[in-house]
């Protein structure tokens, strides 16, 4: 049967070494399982058995998987989003292994693009045999040279190729970091949107510049009426939400208040990080705010370094709360400075500034207590901006000390035997370092959720929750508006005297869930988190837009399918409940110049232990129906799930670890 709605199922597949493209078309009842967008990723993943163990992140056979979601091209709003999954190439293990995960960003044009373009989803495998990019059209996909655009910034070949091919073009691109194998490197979206710590290193190892997508085909829904009804009300919602002119005025930046009290590095007092890099200092260089497309509200910015060296200098993304962190991190109080640094990073290295700046700060630090010396590292550290400056350049060309830090956290523990759960700020789970720190934020779901996923962005996992100190009533309605089963609530209602007031772990279950249909339906987190769209408000607009009908539970119940098979990819790999547990960096308080600030419950009524959270993981498995001990999906979850066809991955799991 053919797919009528939005999503039609089309599949693209790219094999850059054959310079082969061949392309079919998802079944229906694939899609009554798992519903479009990455979902269907990963079945086709599964299916084609992409990202076996024997396969590293720069082998040819590894896979990237692009997946615009569901929605995206329609008239709705919010839903701009495309996910990419692939055997990532941060390093997780001291034994090696590497996770198979997602990432997901919005954008303008790239999206759409790959839609427009007769691509639901766009699989790469392969390494080209000279610097390339790719351009997916609705008539043809072809490998273009890149010789010319290799070794230059993102910003630079986005609008190159933007010129070349016209202004509606989606362009993915990776920097000099991706083209070195840096294993940490991003790629960015349509110049403003950051995709996928470790996924541009594998577009590099595949000589793969860039991915540009335009089409002409239309984009259709199956109920066009019905569609436009809801999607009115929702965009009157959007509308009149009470933070909206203020989100207008400052993008991400409008988050400040909040975030200088949960994102807290503890260096500084919070009232000079609030002079140094708060509300005024944000105001002052925002020139304006650029949407996603669809988008009635704005995230990202195009902005604009006013006054000392590099006055006059533009950027685009979102550069606030990565230079307000690790400015206060590194000891830079000229905000002007770490500006020009996430330039450098994200719109021209293609440098992932969170993990880049961390390793620095670490290091610089060691240095300067004597842990490391000059003959070991070569080259003599200062804690200043110029050597951090002269360390990001070694980084991205991997020269000298830079290409040990380029492999991530796990070589650098190799390498000195300095354990980087040492480092005293966000965490390191899986080879990754966590964005956020749960001491300052307190153990809400998304943190929770750092230590059970493979990679800990979150990639469309927020909620309420997210903010501090929400009423518990608030909290439930949100899950009551997604389908969670009454059985399900009362679990995560119960107090208990680890969790507090509501169940962590049981909760967070269910957030994954939510992330997983955000994931494939396109729809911004954004939208999520301020409980804007709801998982009812979701599954009408799917409904009508797919022409497939389904209720809130069932999406989420298509995200638990969804999230098991993901799983299922790790498990073979031997990532299991030994790897899912809380970052030392947590169970220490964190000392500021404002006091000690220690590992909190939501509602700040007790200090956590490792007890605690180890209790909290016991309900996690528990509430999935997995096995406790091992922290592994059962078989009796598989059929229940209707994945038998996929037991073989618990097979290899057991073949391989007993």
């Amino acid at each position: 049967m053919v797919l009528k709605g939005s999503y039609k199922g089309r599949v693209c597949y790219v094999d850059l070494s054959r310079e082969k493209v061949s392309r079919w078309q998802i079944d229906e009842e694939s899609v009554k399982k798992f519903l479009g967008g990455c979902g269907i990723g990963w079945k086709i993943a599964a299916d084609l058995n992409l990202f076996s163990p024997e396969v590293s992140p720069f082998d040819p056979e590894n896979a990237l998987i692009f997946n615009p979601g569901v929605l995206v091209g329609t008239l709705t709003y919010g839903t701009p989003k495309v996910v990419l999954i692939t055997k990532f190439a941060v390093l997780a293990t001291e034994d090696g292994k590497y996770f198979i995960g997602e990432a997901s960003a919005g954008g303008r044009f790239f999206g759409l693009g790959l839609k427009m373009a007769g691509c639901d989803h766009l699989i790469i495998t392969g390494r080209a045999k000279r610097p390339s990019y790719l351009k997916v059209t609705d008539t043809d996909i072809e490998i273009i040279s890149a010789e010319d655009l290799w070794g230059k910034g993102i910003q630079y070949v986005t609008n190159k190729l933007i010129k070349k091919e016209g202004p509606y073009t989606g362009v993915y691109a990776i920097g000099r970091a991706g083209e070195n194998l840096v294993r940490y490197a991003i790629g960015i979206v349509d110049k403003t949107n950051s995709l996928g710590r470790g996924a541009a290193a594998v577009m590099g190892s595949k000589n793969l510049k860039a991915i540009i997508a335009k089409g002409s085909l239309d984009i259709e829904v199956a109920d066009p009426e019905e569609f436009y009804e809801i999607s009115k009300e929702l965009i009157r919602r959007a509308m009149s939400w009470h933070y909206r002119p203020v989100w207008l005025r400052m993008g991400l930046g409008a988050g400040w208040k909040d975030f200088k009290y949960t994102q807290y590095p503890g260096k500084w007092p919070r009232d000079k990080w609030d002079k140094l890099y708060g509300e005024e200092i944000r105001l002052k260089t925002t020139e304006k705010v650029i949407p996603c497309i669809s988008c009635v509200n704005s995230c990202r910015l195009m902005w604009k370094i006013k006054g000392g060296e590099f006055d006059g200098e533009v950027g685009f993304g979102s550069p606030y709360s990565k230079s307000a962190t690790s400015g206060m991190l590194l000891d830079v109080e000229d905000y002007r400075k770490m500006i020009h640094l996430v330039k450098r990073g994200n719109d021209e290295d293609g440098l992932d500034f969170y993990t880049a700046t961390r390793i620095i700060d670490f290091i610089t630090t060691l240095f300067a207590k004597g842990r490391l010396s000059e003959k070991e590292i070569g080259i003599r550290l200062e804690r200043n901006y110029e050597t951090y400056v002269k360390l990001w350049e070694m980084i991205v060309n991997k020269e000298g000390i830079g290409k040990i830090l380029a492999d991530g956290w796990i070589e650098l523990k190799k390498k000195f035997n300095i354990d980087p759960q040492e480092y005293w700020y966000g965490g390191i789970v899986k080879g990754v370092d966590f964005i956020y720190d749960a001491r300052p934020s307190r153990m809400h779901p998304l943190m929770f959720i750092f230590m059970t996923r493979p990679r800990p962005h979150h990639g469309g996992a927020h909620t309420r929750t997210n903010s501090p100190m929400r009423p518990i009533g608030e909290i439930r309605y949100q899950l009551e508006r997604w389908g969670v089963p009454k059985d399900a609530l009362e679990r995560i209602f119960t107090p208990t005297p680890y969790s507090g007031a509501f169940n962590v772990g049981r909760y967070a279950v269910y957030m994954e869930h939510i992330m997983r249909v955000n994931n494939l339906t396109g729809n911004c987190s954004i939208y999520t988190y301020q409980a804007i769209v709801h998982g009812d408000d979701l599954a009408k607009l799917y409904s009508a837009a797919v022409g497939i009908k389904v209720t809130a539970y069932d999406l989420i119940r298509a995200g638990e399918r969804i999230h098991n098979l993901a799983k299922l990819f790790n498990v073979r790999e031997g990532f299991d409940r030994r790897y899912d547990k809380p970052p030392e960096t947590w169970l220490r308080p964190m000392k500021s110049p404002e006091g000690e600030i220690p590992l909190m419950d939501y509602y700040a009524t007790k200090v956590l232990t490792k007890d605690d959270i180890e209790k909290m993981l016991n309900d996690y498995y528990d509430e999935r129906g997995w096995d406790v001990e091992r922290g592994i999906p059962t078989y009796e979850k598989l059929k229940e799930l209707d994945l038998y066809r996929y037991k073989v991955f618990l097979d290899e799991y057991h073949d391989r670890f007993g």
